[in-house]
């Protein structure tokens, strides 16, 4: 039997329909609070076909099958949806009539303003959380971008508060929540969608019986979800390694404790990912072979890559060109070409006039680079470079297609959704026969390239996630709603060409609310551990303390990259992998108290942590000063040759800390030397009797004695101070520094003082 209304319901929530289709309410049965806001009418679904933007006129419901039946203009849709008691869900099953090109799910509307999340399509208050699930690969988070909010709706209350590709937007009444999919992305029929509403505590966990109720990518780690997984959100090295040095990166992995073991660039060309025979001199069974190595000492292996990048060097460019190489567009040679023409005249100039990157065209077996192409007819093809990238020049005949090839500024081509498919292959077999446990899908916007949009991200993740055999930690390099259910987590922030605490540090922390916002495990980046660079300074202990007070603050991981000689060769990494293991121990263990947490947030804010036992820590709060710099300038007779600096200590009275370097000065002789370093501290003076080199660091910690570093802070030799080192008193501080009056270069100061310790222990069960 049918009715032209409906009413659905779950344990949490209860939505109804009217005769038209259109949102009547969505109730809130927990709290007995409504949250449908005062909007036009909102159908569940709307079609668009070659007459435009369509939605029901009417609509039929028959309980006993569960199929609803959408009435538009020229087409007929039937939808099965089934009641939960965790959610609802809607299926499309059939369409007659009118072919559709497009289906948008919603947009749905309530009143929900206080947290947006945008990706996993759930929007939350203090009370209570409501969301949109897509259930199928095809069906895309969002409302398609080549659609105006007008074009969609019909209705100026929506205008500029709907376009977007996110799975979730705020809008002036609330928020949406929208999904749809295309029919040239898998096909319409299948698209699937799930509503819920649960309260706001339980809307991970919700996300997860979703997940297993409808058959999503549900992956595990250890045991446990990958979303409230501890190794989700643990930390790992970087460095790259072959099968000659792979004891001395397992080495360095154990030393911090980390449990993962990442290569950065394994493969010699992207396609095939054939890998770098001076690292893997027999190919798969060399990378089998350390996997192997490491797996017996607890240690998983991971290598990075770009996704579907194919490098000009891979067999599937090189050198027969492969067929199914993604075109921008294809055209005819006007007239026959010599194998040594290098200018070619085409009919139609459309594809070829947007200059790119490697600007390659193919014909028959053949790549060609050019230059230019002509502003008038005939249509030329100007400067010309014949054989492109290993391919054979050969003569072409008149009317032989033409055709040119994307490419991207990394210097590579793409492949089409067919060719694609067999680059995850590639993957999927190499991790089951080598046993790899970690990737991250770096480059992933490249999927886009095949010309089927968010669906071939989808396809391409889907696929890997299905084959392979074993659980992978898999990072998103550009996260999507339905992709949100595979990836274990999302690892942004680079860490090249700037210092530890400059680098993108606000883009990091803005990365941890857009994870809290999303219900994703929370990662802050890749750090460089760096040997002197230029106006770098080596990396020290206090830099990856600050790094790790600050994931310890927003509970997240990290990645540690270096090169295992800069490892070898920066003289605190024992140190640095030492205090990564007591951190990461403590922050896995929950010792870091919420309070606690936001106060080793704050960007300038300076921790040092001491492991007392397995359960207990004691962590300092400390202050390091801005550099205060001493440069010898000419005196007037008489006139004090002495420095004055001061600084503020406001953790009591405690031994007088510093770090000095040596800040070379260009216009003078390395030869030179800055000698006898003093200090006055409370008209007590402490002489240094020392000759300090460019580059080179005197630290005291207020013990005797104080030492020497070379500029990658490796110990060369004790330096005792004339008295012991004398007490700093709380408050304002004056220091007084001198050297030797013949010191050409420059002097670097930072004073240091520290906190009484605060215990940490690991909260009883």
């Amino acid at each position: 039997m049918g009715t032209n209304t409906i009413s659905l319901t779950t344990n949490d929530i209860q939505v109804n329909f009217d005769f038209e289709a259109n949102f009547i309410s969505f109730d809130d049965l927990v709290y007995s609070r409504a949250y449908l806001p005062e909007v036009e009418p909102i159908p569940l679904l709307r079609l668009v076909t070659e007459s435009g933007s369509e939605v029901p006129t009417r609509m039929n419901y028959n309980q006993t099958s569960k199929m609803l039946e959408l009435i538009y203009q020229r087409t007929v849709v039937t939808i099965s949806i089934q009641q939960k008691s965790t959610h609802l869900t809607f299926e499309l099953k059939a369409i007659d009539g009118q072919e559709a090109d497009l289906i948008m799910w919603g947009p749905f509307p309530t009143t929900i303003d206080q947290i947006i999340g945008e990706t996993i399509g759930v929007v939350r208050n203090d009370q209570f959380a409501i969301g949109i699930q897509a259930l199928s690969p095809q069906t895309i988070g969002g409302q398609p971008q080549e659609y105006q909010p007008s074009s969609i709706v019909g209705t100026s209350v929506w205008e500029s508060q709907i376009r977007s590709i996110e799975t979730a937007v705020q809008t002036d009444f609330g928020s949406v929540l929208q999904a749809y999919t295309r029919q040239q992305d898998g096909g319409i029929l299948g698209s699937k969608i799930a509503l819920f509403g649960c309260p706001v505590g339980q809307a991970l966990e919700r996300i997860g019986e979703i997940e297993l109720a409808e058959g999503l990518p549900h992956p595990m780690l250890d045991g446990e979800w990958t979303k409230t997984s501890l190794t989700a959100k643990s930390s790992y090295l970087i460095t790259d390694f072959g099968e000659h040095n792979i004891d001395d990166a397992l080495n360095y992995t154990h030393q911090a404790g980390f449990k993962y073991l990442y290569h950065s660039g394994p493969f010699y060309n992207w396609g095939h990912f054939d890998l770098q025979p001076q690292n893997f001199p027999e190919g798969d069974a060399s990378l089998k072979r350390c996997v192997d190595q490491a797996s017996e000492s607890g240690i998983r292996i991971g290598v990075h890559t770009l996704s579907n990048f194919i490098t000009t060097n891979d067999p599937y460019v090189s050198p027969i060109p492969e067929e199914r190489l993604k075109k921008l567009g294809i055209s005819q040679i006007l007239s026959d070409i010599s194998v040594t023409e290098t200018e070619i005249q085409i009919v139609d100039p459309t594809p070829f006039q947007e200059q790119q990157t490697l600007s390659t065209v193919v014909i028959e077996d053949e790549l060609i680079q050019y230059r230019s192409i002509s502003e008038t007819k005939p249509w030329t093809l100007q400067g010309c470079k014949r054989g492109a990238f290993g391919t054979i020049p050969v003569n072409h005949s008149a009317g032989t297609k033409i055709g040119k090839l994307i490419d991207h500024p990394y210097k590579v081509f793409f492949p089409n959704l067919e060719l694609q498919d067999k680059l995850a292959e590639r993957l999927v077999e190499l991790f089951n026969s080598t046993g790899l446990r970690q990737i991250s899908f770096d480059g992933l916007e490249g999927c886009e390239r095949t010309g089927h949009g968010i669906y071939a991200h989808h396809r391409f993740v889907k696929q890997c996630f299905d084959g392979w055999n074993m659980e992978v930690v898999n990072d998103a390099s550009r996260l999507l709603h339905y992709l949100w259910h595979i990836h274990t987590r999302m690892n942004w922030g680079e860490p090249w060409g700037a210092s530890m605490r400059e680098g993108q540090t606000e883009y990091r922390f803005k990365n941890q609310e857009y994870f809290e916002r999303n219900l994703f495990p929370r990662m802050m980046g890749w750090f460089q551990l760096s040997l002197a660079s230029g106006d770098l300074e080596s990396t020290t202990l206090s830099d990856i303390e600050w790094m790790l007070s600050k994931c310890a603050g927003f509970d997240a991981g990290f990645a540690l990259f270096s090169a295992l000689d800069t490892l070898e060769n920066n003289g605190q990494t024992p140190m640095i992998l030492a205090a990564i293991k007591d951190w990461e121990n403590a922050r896995l263990a929950g010792a870091f108290t919420p309070k606690l947490r936001d106060k080793l947030r704050h960007s300038t804010s300076e921790f040092h942590l001491e492991k007392i036992d397995q359960n207990s820590w004691d962590l300092y709060q400390v202050d390091i000063t801005d550099a205060f710099t001493h440069v010898q300038q000419q005196k007037q007779p008489g006139e004090p040759a002495d420095e004055i600096w001061t600084f503020s200590n406001r953790f009591g009275m405690q031994p007088f800390q510093f770090i000095l370097r040596v800040i070379p000065d260009p216009t003078t002789s390395q030869n030179e030397r800055v000698i006898n370093p003093t200090f006055e501290v409370g008209f007590e003076q402490i002489i240094f009797s020392i000759d300090l080199e460019p580059n080179q660091y005197l630290v005291c910690d207020g013990h005797r004695p104080s030492r020497v570093y070379d500029l990658n802070w490796n110990f060369l030799y004790d330096a005792e101070p004339s008295v012991d080192i004398p007490q700093i008193l709380d408050g304002q501080q004056e220091i007084k520094f001198y050297c030797h009056p013949d010191t050409k270069h420059q002097v670097s100061v930072k004073f240091k003082a520290t906190s009484n310790p605060e215990r940490l222990s690991v909260p009883s069960a």
